[in-house]
């Protein structure tokens, strides 16, 4: 949602479709679905990280991969710390984001935590 409400911010077209993996397109973001395949190969640690990481790096460059890396990171950690702590979403977040919930199916997941 974050990065959905920067998107629109910038005036971007943001396709939130693409969250449920580098098939579903490019997010409507400049090689996004490289960024998809970069943050998939991440998440489940396997051997094609190093071979994503530099195809990700000649394409796009080295401050690009970091970066895309960095903001893994910090949502790996936004999300271990607000499960840790059993924080649910905010009221204002729980409005704002129920059309994105609805269409990932989000609220179907067994770590949703949704006020009430």
């Amino acid at each position: 949602m974050l990065l959905g409400l920067s998107g629109l911010t910038a005036g971007a077209a943001v396709d939130h479709l693409a969250v449920g993996g580098s098939g579903r397109g490019d997010g409507g973001v400049i090689d996004g679905s490289l960024l998809t395949r970069f943050v998939e190969a991440i998440h489940h640690g396997g051997s094609d990280l190093p071979l994503v990481r530099d195809e990700l790096t000649q394409q796009c460059g080295v401050a690009t991969m970091v970066d895309a890396a960095a903001v893994c990171a910090n949502f790996h950690m936004m999300t271990r710390i607000a499960d840790g702590t059993g924080t649910p979403l905010d009221e204002f977040s729980v409005e704002a984001s129920a059309e994105l919930r609805r269409d990932l199916a989000l609220d179907d997941l067994d770590t949703a935590r949704l006020p009430g």
